[in-house]
């Protein structure tokens, strides 16, 4: 059976090429389920990017949808400012005192009048 050293040589070589073998396959095992994770987790990457995709235009058309809304608010209320301007309200004129606000500028310039004399 084992007659020379060449045959001792090959059975040693035949025990670290199985060895080396299995080495390999324990290898490839570990790097597929790393692998395998990685694949997970870009997936779930993916998902959460396309989300946060979704609620930006989710925001993007709520905003849009604002601001056309204010531009007809806006518009609405510039030509409330232009039929009242035109009314004569905000053209320019002065308007009407009150009684009280006639009374006090009466008595403050009483009161000036008073102090210049002295």
């Amino acid at each position: 059976m084992i007659t020379e050293t060449k045959d001792i040589f090959y059975l040693v070589l035949a025990f670290c090429v199985l060895w080396f073998t299995i080495f390999v396959c324990w290898l490839l095992y570990y790097f597929i389920a790393i692998m395998r994770d990685a694949r997970g987790m870009v997936r779930d990457v993916r998902e959460k990017i396309s989300r946060i995709e979704e609620v930006a235009h989710l925001v993007k058309d709520k905003i849009e949808k604002s601001l056309s809304i204010f531009v007809v608010l806006a518009d609405g209320f510039k030509y409330i400012l232009q039929f009242l301007g035109e009314r004569g309200r905000f053209n320019g004129r002065k308007t009407r005192k009150r009684k009280s606000e006639e009374t006090r500028d009466e008595a403050r310039e009483e009161h000036e009048e008073h102090l210049t004399e002295k």
